[in-house]
């Protein structure tokens, strides 16, 4: 495919440019009316030979469901563009496939290692203690399942402050057979991060903390620098995409490197999380999409997202 830009003082001249330069079999992509007043139109056509009518019609439906599910789901005009670029070139001819493909070419993906320390980081009410939960569950349980191959967790709290935070967490973990620590500061991480043995899996959930409050947010910066660690952003899906992705630049600035979606289970708009995610550079690794703790990780990869985005119907599952 051939992807190509048109600017114009109005759409019949846009469109003037599109048959001129790609022929009368181009699709249309996008068309928006700018602010200067001047009109953008985003067309492409095969450039190695003319398909055949099905499949040109096939090719051009599919684009139609992407982006009508990227409007859907309140994807930024920015966002959306860079992924209906990248799909109008995938190979594959179902929709989904090749929302999969696109999103692989427009985001990162990760694992998590727990190489080192895994630090938790996110707004109040994110769920970072729950996924806590969950990663604990998940590094136990496969602790006991092969014991020469994993080691129990070490789990530490930093979430002192909040009624019922250290409660909820002790609960989990009391069933795991896992014992909680807790660190007041950067001082006190420090000092408990020093005694845990090589090769231990850690997890650290912290307080959620105002992103858009300096003190807050210096605060936390003292504890990621309380030793070698990676951090990832927990944030929960459905809120709107700006304030997402300004949430996620602000953690960003501190090193965060990738994004835990929440909610996953009940969210209907998930442009939130394409915005942080792309505009802040973070790496998608897992979500958490039901309350339960065992089993309650959802591993993200490109075709998960875009099952999320456009789900197969029923017959197709």
């Amino acid at each position: 495919m051939r992807l190509k830009s048109f600017h114009a003082k109005s759409m019949s001249e846009a469109m003037r440019q599109v048959r001129d330069t790609l022929g009368e079999d181009a699709i249309i992509v996008s068309s928006k009316e700018e602010k200067s007043g001047w009109v953008k139109i985003t067309a492409a056509v095969e450039q190695i030979s003319a398909p055949a009518e099905d499949e040109f019609f096939d090719s051009e439906t599919n684009i139609e469901t992407i982006t009508e599910a990227l409007l859907k789901h309140r994807v930024p005009a920015a966002t959306s563009d860079r992924i209906i670029s990248a799909a109008i070139s995938a190979p594959a001819k179902e929709p989904q496939k090749m929302l999969g493909a696109a999103l692989k070419k427009t985001f990162s993906f990760s694992g998590i290692s727990f190489k080192k320390p895994l630090v938790l980081v996110g707004p109040p009410g994110a769920g970072k203690t729950l996924m806590t939960a969950k990663l604990a569950a998940r590094l136990a349980l496969g602790a006991k399942a092969k014991p020469s191959a994993a080691t129990k967790p070490v789990i530490i709290t930093t979430d002192i402050a909040r009624a019922g935070g250290i409660e909820q967490l002790s609960a989990f973990l009391d069933i795991l057979g896992i014992p909680l620590t807790q660190a007041e500061d950067a001082k006190e991480l420090k000092a408990h991060l020093a005694k845990i043995k090589p090769h231990t899996p850690v997890i650290i959930d912290t307080g959620g903390l105002n992103p858009f409050d300096p003190q807050e947010m210096k605060f936390l910066a003292k504890l990621l620098h309380a030793g070698e660690m990676e951090s990832a952003l927990v944030l929960p899906a459905g809120i709107d995409a700006e304030e997402s992705a300004e949430i996620a630049l602000t953690f960003g600035v501190l090193g965060v490197k990738s994004l835990i979606p929440t909610r996953l289970d009940f969210a209907r708009r998930l442009g939130g999380i394409l915005s942080a995610a792309e505009r802040a550079g973070l790496s998608f690794t897992e979500a958490s999409h039901t309350p339960q703790v065992v089993d309650g990780i959802l591993s993200l990869a490109p075709d998960v997202i875009a099952d999320l985005l456009i789900p197969h119907s029923p017959k197709k599952r």
